[in-house]
């Protein structure tokens, strides 16, 4: 099927579903259906068939669905008004862009990004805004041209070949679209039919060439568009093909359906063609296999299609006959002639077959037996044409219905779904191109390691080859000692070899989907010295296993852990020069050999628990356990119990996770019945599912059923986990990965909410080598198909390098007074748009900085205080959106991490209707050491609250001396402070420090935050008591000469519970029941802290994340651990060291 039917296909099945979805009571109605439906229809998407269920009572149904169709109003509210809310961010941006000043285009335009601000207003002068309506030329030969700047709309670059519609594209074919740039010579010069015509109408800024020449050592190749990058890695290809597919549907989707086009008749279907595309995307994913592949089809057309038969029939390697790879109502293996049956009509004829039996003209289709489908309704068949081909039929899906009579809705899906299947067809064994599998194989696995080569002082080494699973050795470890190295001359370079096969303890057939080879250079020696590592995927990206020799880069083991993001990075060509690396030979076989899983519904006999078992099954003590706390180890005994006992677990969704850790896999039975029990297992929550992306989950399989459990995440839940997901990216071995796909789709979807702070999470790592590749290519495919915003997108940076570049320039100064003024004449003679944001609040847009009220901050790396001036005029409560810190030099990844975990409990607190006022600002990370902290305005730390008391002292060393008194003795100085300072009545400004203070003691004795000193807390003037600076977590504490100097649980002084009046019993009351919601969440808190270990943020280890086991005091009763936190109470209020602390800051400052 071209492109060009495809988006035609896809338009009109959309259009079918705007018509459906007109109101909230047509997706009411589509509830009510699938309420009816029988239980194989409503079962969670990418999930197989299972048992009936039992059916309860008629008033209990009544009482079920009721509350259910409740729940839906709330949730299709939701959605409807967060679609509107989305309109109106993409209306507002469009008008921006509309409105956009020249200059503020040229700011933002990356190739002008080396260019100072006379190169931009020289530029700037000689613009002039050309507008092109749809289907006209804006470049071709004999036309006079410039260089375009698309300002709005999209330009489309033909490459020189035959003519093309709307969708067809050339792969030499260029898309521009906002800030891309277009210079008419460079393709011209390559050849003179190029041309360039307007897909709508377009506006565009032209500069004359020579003016832009100019500038040429500054600049690279001018039109250099970000749909024209291509890449070679297999797997950033296959995401990019795949990101501009998607992209092209999510835009059909969310695009408004004129009133005056023709609708289609209201399908019979369940979900929509909306849906139908969201299922697709989640349940379709690289990790899976063919059959994963087909049996999630298959799964989806028996609900969306109403399907009681369904096949799938494979083109024989010779191309002479059908086998049936897939069908429900036959066994696989049966073959069928290509010339015969409604499989062959849709081979000879490359087209669809939609055939309704009763009416069927038999007549004209004598080849088909209409015996065998005289007692179905409805017949559906489609081809599944080879990738890039529109005449090659690998493949033809029939679906047979008892039900419906299919109309070209159903066609359109069926179509739809077939070009998803295309890349998976490559598994298959063809004429020129025969397979086998991994599962034929009963030899040993094995490998021979030929030469190493290592700038090490050594004489000999000693190597460790081991087969993991993740983190688990499969089996034993394989170790051998080098000959003596020898010298390369003059590069200090030793080269070692090694004798003999390795062979591990493993068959071919055995090895998991996710197994690695991880060779450890070890000096030899009693205590022996890691001295570099190097790992391998023994799957590819397309699941081949690999083989021949394969050279590998050596990383020093200085250098970090190894992550999986790193193991195809491991690989060198042919061509590398690199000093450090070490050569293996893997076996050849007489075919490449895939890795295939056993097909699921094979497993017929494996039935769901029955509901009496499953009803009274109790969580054991082990399962509890491991529910609050998901790093506690399993044992042996552990994973056997089980393992044996999964028949009784399934209904408990938390246990999923204890229970794919007890799977042995290197045991390929055990594997497929895994499989078979994670997709019969009541799904996890979104929350439970975030386990499923840690280290200790490579299955590609187990990760991209996560990823599917994570499509419920609304957008600003979704949000508050993204730093999470990010670095769950890194646990990826590919760059093709369910999850990639994921973060792109609802960035897309949501690029105010989602996007934005995607871009800037991703941005912020990409000085990383080991990361780089991977964030780049999804930055640049978001940035690809994120419309309008990618223009505001390029300002933000604009913005970062311009404060970046002004920074540097402060910290040359010696004074402070000359810190000053450099900033302020930077800022104030500083080329900036007319609009722009910063990485802190995607939806506040600024006009200029207001550089008098600006400031370098008293701090060794000098940090910025900028005021800006908001484009719209903010709340009283938004105020705090005026002002902001830059930093560069400091790491804030810590900060981030510290109060992304402040937000989730605040979220925490919040849901179990407890509002303890906590304030975690605004801190974003941008780039290496390099980010922005939000300003809490009206508000003093407590330090300086102690100082200002004593300003009217006549001299500074008197000042200082009541300061500490103050800080030491004081009771009464927070009290007199808000008395002072607040408008609000003392009841209300009471009840805001107690709560809060009940928040952040509970919040920072559970993280284990350190370095607590007075300038570290603040207050508000309506009372909000606040922490600053996370620069010390998860119990790392201050010492001096080996004493611990903060010795208290967490701050509670005597002014602090002077200042709540006679509300001291509620602060303890509050403290115990947001310590017992903390302690209910555990898991999720743990998770959250196990995610990140890949961001290598120091004080985060898997030594210091069991902090949280026992700060929450895990192994206690709820009854015994609130006894525990209340005497902490007390112990923290009675510890003298908090306010010796205190008073010793101020002495030093």
């Amino acid at each position: 099927m071209s492109e060009g039917m495809e988006t035609a296909s896809v338009t009109s099945l959309l259009a079918v579903d705007a018509s459906m979805l007109v109101d909230i009571k047509k997706e009411l109605e589509e509830i009510h259906i699938m309420m009816d439906a029988s239980p194989l229809h409503v079962v969670r998407p990418g999930s197989p068939p299972s048992a009936p269920t039992p059916v309860k009572s008629p008033s209990n149904n009544v009482s079920i669905r009721k509350r259910f169709k409740t729940a839906v109003r709330q949730l299709v509210f939701m959605e409807k008004a967060k679609d509107k809310m989305q309109e109106a961010y993409e209306n507002e941006s469009m008008c921006r862009l509309r409105n956009m000043p020249s200059l503020s285009l040229l700011c933002a335009v990356p190739l002008f990004q080396s260019l100072d601000s006379t190169a931009l207003m020289d530029l700037n002068a000689h613009v002039q805004v050309t507008s092109h309506a749809a289907n006209s030329t804006i470049f071709a030969k004999g036309l006079e041209s410039s260089v375009y700047i698309i300002r709005c709309g999209t330009a489309w670059v033909k490459a020189p070949g035959k003519e093309r519609s709307c969708g067809e594209f050339h792969h030499d074919d260029v898309m521009c679209d906002s800030g891309d740039i277009i210079d008419p010579v460079e393709f011209l010069s390559k050849n003179d039919q190029y041309k360039c015509v307007a897909v709508g109408p377009v506006e565009a800024l032209a500069i004359p060439r020579e003016v832009v020449l100019k500038y040429n050592d500054k600049l690279p190749t001018l039109s250099t568009s970000l749909h024209s990058v291509r890449y070679t890695n297999k797997a950033s290809e296959s995401f990019r093909k795949w990101a501009s597919h998607t992209a092209g549907l999510l835009r059909h989707e969310a695009r408004d359906i004129s009133m005056n086009e023709p609708t289609i008749p209201t399908s019979p279907s369940v979900v929509s063609p909306q849906s139908f595309i969201r299922e697709i995307l989640l349940s379709i994913s690289p990790e899976l296999d063919l059959d994963h592949c087909i049996q999630c089809m298959a799964r989806l057309f028996a609900r969306v299609l109403h399907a009681s038969t369904i096949r799938l029939f494979l083109l024989s390697p010779r191309g002479t006959h059908f086998i049936t790879k897939f069908a429900t109502d036959t066994g696989p293996g049966v073959q069928v002639p290509t010339s015969l049956g409604i499989p062959g009509l849709v081979y000879r004829h490359q087209l669809p077959v939609q055939v309704t039996v009763a009416t069927a003209d038999v007549t004209t289709m004598p080849q088909v037996d209409w015996v065998a489908y005289r007692k179905h309704k409805s017949i559906l068949a489609v081809p599944v044409f080879q990738a890039k081909t529109t005449d090659v039929v690998l493949a033809v899906w029939e679906v047979i219905s008892d039900s419906i009579k299919y109309s070209s809705h159903e066609k359109n899906l069926l179509e739809l779904a077939a070009t998803f299947m295309q890349p998976y067809l490559s598994q298959c064994d063809r004429p020129t191109h025969r397979l086998g599998s991994v599962s034929q194989v009963e030899t040993p696995s094995r490998l021979r390691t030929r030469i190493l080569r290592l700038a090490t002082k050594a004489s000999s080494i000693q190597l460790t080859v081991g087969l993991y699973h993740g983190h688990e050795l499969l089996v034993p470890e394989v170790m051998l000692e080098s000959t003596r190295g020898t010298a390369l001359s003059g590069t200090g370079v030793k080269e070692f070899e090694f004798d003999g096969d390795i062979s591990f303890q493993c068959s071919v057939q055995s090895l998991p989907r996710a197994v690695h080879v991880l060779w450890r250079v070890q000096t030899v020696a009693k205590q022996s010295k890691l001295l570099a590592h190097a790992a391998l995927l023994l799957f590819s990206y397309d699941h081949f296993l690999r083989t021949g020799t394969v050279s590998l880069r050596l990383t020093h083991a200085s250098d970090g852990e190894l992550l999986p993001i790193g193991f195809e990075e491991c690989i060198l060509p042919s061509t590398h020069r690199q000093d450090n690396y070490i050569v293996v030979d893997f076996p050849k076989y007489q075919y490449p050999l895939t890795y295939r899983s056993n097909d699921i519904a094979a497993n017929a006999s494996l039935v769901a628990p029955s509901p009496s078992l499953t009803d009274s099954a109790a969580p054991s003590p082990v399962l509890v356990a491991f529910m609050k706390d998901p790093m506690r180890p399993l044992t042996k005994e552990h994973k056997e119990y089980l393992w044996t006992s999964r028949h009784t677990l399934t209904a408990i969704p938390a246990a999923l996770m204890p229970f794919l850790l007890s799977v042995d896999w290197a045991n390929r039975v055990h594997v497929t019945e895994a499989y078979t029990y994670m997709y019969r297992w009541s799904a996890p929550t979104y929350l439970q599912a975030l386990q499923l992306l840690s280290r200790k989950f490579p299955d590609p399989f187990v990760r991209a059923y996560a990823v599917r459990c994570l499509d419920s995440l609304p957008d600003y839940r979704l949000r508050l986990y993204l730093l999470q997901l990010v670095q769950a990216l890194k646990y990826e071995p590919h760059h093709d990965s369910a999850l990639m796909r994921f973060l792109f789709v609802r960035a897309v979807k949501s690029p105010s909410e989602v996007g934005y702070a995607l871009f800037w999470l991703l941005q912020a790592e990409l000085h990383l080598p080991n990361v780089h590749e991977r964030f780049q290519l999804l930055s640049t495919q978001y940035l690809c198909h994120c419309s309008t915003y990618r223009l505001e997108l390029y300002q933000s940076a604009y913005m970062m390098r311009l404060l970046e570049g002004i920074a540097t320039q402060v910290k040359q100064q010696q004074s402070k007074a000359a810190c000053d003024a450099t900033l302020r004449q930077q800022l104030g003679a500083a080329t900036v748009p007319e609009c722009f944001q910063l990485p802190l609040h995607p939806n506040v847009f600024y006009t200029s900085f207001v550089p008098d009220q600006c400031r370098v901050m008293d701090s060794a790396k000098k940090p910025l205080f900028l005021c800006l001036t908001p484009m719209k005029q903010q709340a009283p409560s938004s105020s705090m959106l005026h002002s902001t810190i830059f930093k560069c030099g400091d790491d804030l990844r810590q900060d981030q991490l510290t109060l992304q975990l402040l937000r989730v409990m605040d979220d925490l607190w919040k849901s179990a209707a407890l509002d303890l006022k906590v304030l975690p600002y605004a801190c974003v990370s941008t780039g290496h050491n390099i980010g922005f902290i939000q300003v809490v305005h009206q508000a003093s730390t407590l330090a300086s609250i102690c100082w200002e008391r004593h300003r009217h002292q006549k001299s500074r060393r008197m000042r200082k001396a009541a300061a500490v008194k103050t800080a030491m003795w004081g009771k009464n100085v927070l009290a007199e402070w808000l008395a002072e300072k607040t408008t609000d009545s003392n009841e209300d400004v009471t009840a805001m420090f107690v709560l809060s203070c009940a928040g952040y003691c509970v919040a920072t004795y559970v993280l284990g935050i350190g370095d607590r000193h007075n300038d570290n807390l603040m207050l508000t003037e309506s009372g909000r008591f606040l922490h600053i600076d996370f620069g010390h977590f998860l119990g790392h504490f201050k010492t001096c000469l080996g004493y611990k100097r903060e010795r208290a649980p967490f701050v509670l002084t005597p002014a602090m519970v002077h200042a709540m009046g006679d509300q001291f019993d509620m602060f303890r009351a509050k403290c115990v029941l947001a310590f017992a919601v903390l302690r209910a969440n555990a898991s999720l808190l743990i998770t959250l802290l196990e995610l990140a270990l890949s961001s290598g943020i120091p004080e985060l280890t898997p030594d210091t994340i069991p902090w949280l086991s026992t700060s929450l005091m895990l192994d206690l009763t709820d009854d015994e651990a609130t006894a525990k936190l209340e005497a902490l109470i007390d112990q923290a209020l009675c510890t003298v060291t908090t306010r010796i602390n205190h008073a010793t800051h101020i002495l030093a400052h």
